[in-house]
């Protein structure tokens, strides 16, 4: 996850799932791993007792994304895509106003408004 060139701006992140759902994952902001099921609990506490394979994961930040984030930068974060936006009046099901205008934006990067 980054939002900038800057290593102190960056979270690496390495995730396991399994049938659509995270089990553990690896968070270089916390600088540990997780668990999110009573199994991905079990594993993040193995794993966390790995020094050397914590360490490791640690250095992956450094390695995986210093290296590559100028190119992800200028391929990714200076682009941008113009939303679609449907607006119309529709009149509530219940309540109090007689009208609601109501705005949906679809379709854009990035995500903020």
């Amino acid at each position: 996850l980054f939002n900038s060139t800057e290593l102190n701006d960056i979270e690496y992140i390495r995730s396991a799932y399994y049938n659509k759902l995270e089990i553990f994952r690896f968070s270089s902001s916390l600088g540990k791993f997780v668990g999110y099921t009573e199994y991905g609990v079990k594993q993040a506490d193995y794993f966390n007792k790995d020094t050397a394979y914590l360490n490791s994961m640690k250095a992956e930040k450094e390695r995986v994304c210093q290296h590559n984030i100028g190119n992800w930068y200028s391929n990714i974060l200076s682009k941008s895509v113009p939303p679609t936006v449907r607006l119309y009046s529709t009149t509530p099901v219940s309540g109090h106003h007689p009208a609601m205008l109501v705005c949906r934006v679809y379709d854009f990067y990035p995500k903020q408004i």
